[in-house]
């Protein structure tokens, strides 16, 4: 069987799955790796509960929801991890996670994330 055929296969079967209440995992997993499905199940997990690991994925897999996904996160009391997914992909939001992460007292390991790995925060961070 050619690989055109199995991917057209998959891409049914998964779409089966997003007609079925699929759980939000079930949903994380077709973000991160059927490409064709990302925006629709995005979508379907935005309309649900997302937990603020729910949201990652979609900030991470699918640039056009990322705003929206993290302003999501940002409403939902976010730990470092969460923040630091704000930092690394939605730009728009950084000033605001940032906020965020002073007012949750950062680690000395949260700062230097954000020194080591987001450029335009270093500064900030070097002088908290």
């Amino acid at each position: 069987m050619s690989f055109e055929k199995k991917e057209e296969i998959l891409n049914q079967l998964w779409k089966e799955l997003l007609g079925q209440n699929p759980t939000n995992e079930d949903l994380c997993h077709i973000i991160e790796y059927i490409e064709p499905l990302r925006n629709e199940a995005g979508k379907k997990l935005l309309g649900r509960n997302p937990t603020n690991e729910d949201l990652c994925y979609i900030i991470k897999y699918i640039e056009p929801l990322r705003n929206e996904a993290g302003k999501k996160l940002l409403s939902q009391n976010p730990t470092n991890d969460g923040l630091f997914c704000i930092f690394r992909e939605v730009e728009s939001l950084r000033n605001e996670a940032w906020q965020k992460m002073l007012s949750q007292n950062p680690t000395n390991d949260g700062l230097c994330y954000i020194i080591k790995y987001i450029e335009p925060l270093r500064n900030r961070s070097s002088k908290k």
